[in-house]
């Protein structure tokens, strides 16, 4: 039983670190690095989900829901992005939204 649950982890580690490599390789692409504010990979899905969203955004719930995370934690990792230019927030009455903006891309 061991064995098969220690296959199981494995191949879903497998599986996250090559989506990993391919964010990594997108964020790339999009001129997104370490010294952009980008430190923990939850930081580089947030972007990615806003890029797919570009021009419209989308407020802080919509973007909790397509990132499986709580809308606290979400909050939290834009502060950062905010801080070094890759994302813009726009305040709508008592909600946000929020809009891919890379200033660092080339």
């Amino acid at each position: 039983m061991k064995i098969a649950t220690a296959s199981a982890n494995f191949a879903l580690h497998h599986r996250s670190s090559s989506t990993n490599v391919g964010l990594k390789t997108l964020m790339t692409a999009m001129g997104i690095n370490k010294s952009s504010g980008v430190s923990v990979p939850e930081q580089e899905n947030i972007l990615y989900v806003l890029k797919e969203y570009e021009p419209e955004g989308l407020l802080t719930r919509e973007l909790a829901d397509k990132c499986e995370m709580s809308i606290y934690k979400v909050r939290h990792l834009l502060l950062p992005l905010e801080q070094y230019g890759q994302v813009v927030r726009i305040k709508m009455g008592k909600h946000h939204k929020w809009y891919f903006c890379n200033k660092h891309a080339g």
